[in-house]
């Protein structure tokens, strides 16, 4: 790792190599509409001026542009060591840690980079359908959100167990109304992605293509009853119980434990926050809930987005009158 870090070689080879694949997997996202879902949503979602409208992984034009420069050129800008963390869980002692750490990394210099802070403004702040053609489509994905909270907002706790009773949990609202009541669809879920800055709150499901917009229709129902009144006890108990009851089972492994500690440090979380996070889940209130349900989903910023047959999804969509419609291609451009 500190041959890595500190002399990486980026050979030209590997670079193309690796722009080939990307170049691959951004064709084949294309075909796949789960995946070419989630990458418009955050589209359409975000202001053109913020990152977060970009792919994860750049488009064809920017990762065509990549050279063996430009990387390096990155490394240099980005890598320095005031801005970087060492985190080693396992077998080892602090004092062989910090042994080890000064061999490897001790001569190390660089400074600190500038921070760099993302745009997390909404394209807009109206609710919109958006319908990503896909001809011949035998379901729907549906996208349904808006740009929601930063990881290190305080409302955080309340907001996870919202969300839970919401649609974080396979007993859910949202995933009982549409997989068990209706039979919509195999599985629906939302969620919050937490980001340093405001990530988005979504809600999706993949639904047969003839009831898209009746789907829809009960995912905003749910949003609306999660904000008009507050959760029954058991829904509470149900929520907490798990959210407190899991959290020992994610950290079993030392590679779970690492990137545990990594968050503390992207998100720069408090010391404390694991030694107090199952407090914090069951000091939550069905009041906690409905405030936080009423604070942070906004039904009239709501984006709608479904990829799927225009010729059975547009006019069922544009009946519900949830607001104007727009068709994309595959590209993300208006027809």
């Amino acid at each position: 790792m500190g041959q890595v870090i500190l002399v990486p070689s980026f050979p030209e080879r590997e670079v193309e190599r690796l722009k080939a694949e990307r170049l691959a997997e951004i064709l084949q996202g294309r075909a796949e509409p789960r995946g070419l879902a989630d990458e418009l949503f955050e589209q359409l979602l975000y202001a053109p001026s913020s990152r977060f409208a970009l792919p994860d992984g750049g488009t064809e034009q920017s990762v065509a542009a990549l050279t063996r420069d430009t990387v390096s050129e990155f490394y240099r800008a980005r890598y320095r060591p005031g801005s970087t963390t060492l985190i080693i869980a396992g077998d080892v002692t602090a004092g062989e840690a910090e042994r080890l750490a000064e061999r490897v990394f001790g001569k190390w210099t660089g400074g600190t980079p500038g921070r760099v802070s993302a745009v997390a403004e909404p394209a807009r702040s109206t609710r919109a359908v958006h319908v990503i053609a896909k001809e011949d489509a035998p379901q729907s994905e549906l996208r349904i959100g808006h740009v929601g909270l930063p990881r290190a907002h305080p409302d955080y706790f309340p907001v996870t167990v919202m969300n839970a009773v919401l649609g974080g949990l396979f007993s859910s609202r949202i995933n009982l109304n549409l997989r068990e009541e209706h039979a919509y669809t195999y599985g629906a879920h939302s969620g919050f992605d937490w980001r340093r800055a405001a990530g988005p709150f979504v809600a999706d499901a993949a639904v047969k293509s003839d009831v898209t917009a009746a789907a829809a229709g009960e995912v905003l129902k749910e949003i609306d009853r999660m904000r008009a009144e507050e959760i029954s006890e058991s829904e509470l108990s149900l929520a907490t119980s798990y959210l407190d009851g899991v959290f020992p089972i994610r950290y079993e492994t030392t590679s779970a434990i690492a990137s545990a500690l990594a968050s503390l440090i992207v998100y720069e979380l408090p010391d404390d926050y694991f030694d107090s996070y199952r407090m914090h889940v069951r000091e939550v209130t069905a009041a906690d809930v409905r405030r936080a349900a009423e604070t942070h989903l906004d039904p009239s910023r709501l984006q709608l987005l479904a990829v799927g047959d225009p010729a059975m999804i547009e006019a069922p969509l544009g009946a519900l009158g949830f607001g104007p419609l727009t068709v994309y291609d595959a590209e993300g451009r208006p027809r």
